[in-house]
């Protein structure tokens, strides 16, 4: 009776232990599997490209952005009180440095952009010389420079070579110092006239790209910007009615680009 016993479980723990052995192979094979498709993807599947592009951003609405230098604006900043003229800004050309990341086999990809948006602004103004009791004409310049960050998606398709698209970003914009420039013969005087610091907002816009060569592309798009949905100048003291927060900036641009693909 013993020695049944004892096969009995002899039987058993060998059955077990193949059993045991075959699971640890099926185990292998199934890495090996993971990992060679992996590489697969990690080779022939990744696409890294990076771009310039130039084009116009315009300024939308009408508000200090847009207006003459005659309309004003008033805020208090630490109990002083401040004046923010129209900057009547116009169109400008502006630059930008692309990077698009993807994978061949999804039609979505992750787009960041450094974008350089210099606003400027120009108008004729009747200056008075109190030393000399005279009214002259004089030039002025606004300026205003800003660094804008995009970090977004993009879902695109393909037809023969043309390659359209929709893209959605989150912006995170430095707004430099905003400048009235007054040339008076050969003297220059800048003054800083808007609070400077960091804005965030959002962006969309569509486009369509060209496979002019097999690692070249070209791109036209066209996007909607709001600069400035958060984090916007604040009215102090809150409720003063002669203070007032900072307007919005929502800007129209358009961009002509080409792509290198690196891989």
């Amino acid at each position: 009776m013993g020695k049944r016993l004892n096969a009995a479980a002899y039987k058993y723990l060998r059955t077990e232990l193949q059993k045991n052995k075959l699971g640890y192979f099926i185990n292998i094979i199934k890495k090996i599997i993971v990992i060679t498709l992996l590489a697969i993807i990690n080779i022939y599947s990744q696409s890294l490209s990076v771009g310039l592009s130039s084009g116009v951003s315009i300024v939308q609405g009408d508000n200090y952005f847009t207006k003459d230098f005659g309309y004003y604006g008033t805020y208090f900043r630490n109990a002083a009180e401040s004046h923010v003229a129209g900057l009547r800004f116009k169109t400008e050309p502006d630059f930008a440095v692309n990077v698009k990341y993807g994978l061949s086999f999804i039609p979505v990809s992750l787009v960041a952009q450094i974008h350089y948006i210099p606003m400027r602004g120009e108008q004729t103004l009747s200056i008075y010389d109190v030393r000399f009791n005279h009214t002259s004409q004089e030039d002025v310049t606004t300026k205003l420079d800003i660094w804008a960050l995009n970090v977004g998606v993009r879902y695109s398709t393909e037809i023969i070579k043309l390659k359209p698209f929709i893209t959605a970003s989150f912006l995170m914009n430095y707004f430099g110092d905003t400048w009235l420039q007054l040339v008076h013969g050969t003297t220059i005087t800048m003054y800083p006239n808007y609070e400077n610091g960091m804005r965030y907002g959002y962006n969309y816009g569509v486009g369509v790209g060209y496979e002019a060569l097999k690692n070249i592309d070209f791109e036209i798009e066209a996007s909607y910007s709001y600069m400035n949905v958060w984090n916007r100048r604040e009215a102090y003291p809150p409720n003063d009615p002669d203070s007032s927060v900072e307007e919005r900036m929502n800007n129209l641009n358009f961009l002509l680009g080409a792509y290198y693909k690196l891989f």
